[in-house]
């Protein structure tokens, strides 16, 4: 499986609170969130989880097939 954001944007209260955000992860390949308060980092592991909507940008699971037909349902928050 393949996790990959594209310009990823997330939003809260109608706020930018990041923008063009891009990774790609492989299978047990692990991504590491840092930054201060307020930063967004909680809302950018709830808009991958799809808790949130993104603001921009696009989320593709590659290779997930019928275990995993979303990404929502390869995620656990």
């Amino acid at each position: 499986m393949r996790l990959i954001a594209e310009n990823l944007g997330g939003e809260r209260g109608g706020e930018a609170v990041f923008s063009g955000i891009g990774f790609a992860l492989e299978a047990g390949q692990a991504l590491v969130v840092t930054g201060p308060n307020g930063s967004g980092k909680s809302t950018l592991l709830r808009v991958v989880a799809g808790l949130l909507p993104k603001a921009a940008g696009r989320l593709l699971l590659e290779g997930g097939g019928d275990a995993f037909p979303s990404i929502a349902s390869a995620c656990h928050y």
